[in-house]
């Protein structure tokens, strides 16, 4: 059996709101709206700061700083959220090699991992294979889907055991590091869309 987990930091979506001056937002309101509305770009963070770490380089900017970038590059609207073409030019603008792909299978997720990629896959929260009460309550506030990062795999010669994944949520519970997900529950809340960013 095969366990290949790629170290990358892990960032929570629940942040210290009180906080906000000096996380760099400009209000208690502006930071609790980037925090709902932060998966996206926290993925790509993980993903570009696990190649830093590799390469033993300093960790990229503050969240806020690529938050700002985005906006730049129109790659977050209030409607959609966080565009998938968005977070491709935003890797690319920080010299990371990025691609977006669709219908991507779970062997595709693990032979990418294998070729020095890190998905950031589109799902249900929390991969649900439906929107939950809880989904609909909490993020009724947040339209679209939720990103997470894939960050390993576990395999034998002939199966897929499961896939290790980075979940980021607003809820502390829901904050998953390196989250052992098998592939029946994994292709419950896949879209099959997701974005590759390589990493080594």
């Amino acid at each position: 059996m095969t366990i290949a987990i790629r170290e990358a930091p892990f960032y929570s979506q629940k942040w210290n709101l009180t906080d906000w001056k000096n996380l760099g937002f400009e209000s208690y309101d502006d930071a609790e709206h980037w925090q709902r509305s932060s998966c996206g770009i926290l993925c790509l963070k993980m993903a570009i700061d696990a190649a830093k770490m590799a390469n033993g380089k300093p960790l990229s900017l503050p969240i806020v700083e690529f938050i700002k970038k985005g906006i730049a590059f129109g790659a977050y609207s209030a409607d959609v959220g966080w565009t998938h073409d968005g977070l491709v030019l935003i890797a690319k603008d920080m010299g990371f090699e990025a691609l977006r792909k669709e219908h991507v299978s779970i062997d595709d997720l693990v032979q990418a991992i294998k070729e020095g990629f890190l998905p950031i896959v589109s799902i249900k929260w929390a991969f649900e294979s439906r929107k939950s009460l809880k989904e609909r309550i909490f993020l009724w506030k947040k339209p679209g889907g939720h990103l997470a990062l894939v960050v390993g795999y576990e395999e034998t010669e002939n199966e897929i055991k499961a896939l290790y994944v980075h979940h980021t949520s607003v809820r502390e519970e829901y904050n998953w590091k390196n989250k052992y997900i098998t592939p029946h529950q994994f292709e419950e809340g896949f879209t099959g869309r997701c974005i590759f960013v390589k990493v080594s």
